[in-house]
């Protein structure tokens, strides 16, 4: 099964790769990133970085492709942008078969 986890650089989404990697293999863990340089040292630790910016809906299916579960973490914002943010989420995930979305 591959989770991912979205704002994976950030405090609260980098507190919850750490958990957990702690009770699944890192080549089961998926991160989307804005900026992919900001996450080697949890590429070194085997999790698949991947770049996903929800401003930028295109790179989002890509991103969420193959996975199963999905952690969507909001991005610093408004409610507006963040509804917007989630809506374009919501559609890729869709779109890439994500079974599960939170």
């Amino acid at each position: 099964m591959k989770y991912l986890v979205t704002g994976a650089t950030g405090k609260l989404g980098s507190k919850i790769v750490d958990f957990l990697l702690e009770s699944v293999p890192a080549s089961e863990v998926a991160v989307s990133v804005r900026n992919p340089e900001k996450a080697s040292l949890l590429k070194e630790k085997g999790v698949d970085v991947r770049h996903g910016d929800f401003d930028k809906p295109e790179t989002l299916e890509a991103a969420f492709k193959g996975v199963e579960r999905l952690l969507i973490i909001s991005a610093d914002g408004d409610n507006d942008t963040r509804i917007r943010q989630h809506a374009n989420a919501v559609e890729a995930a869709e779109v890439a078969g994500v079974k599960f979305i939170a």
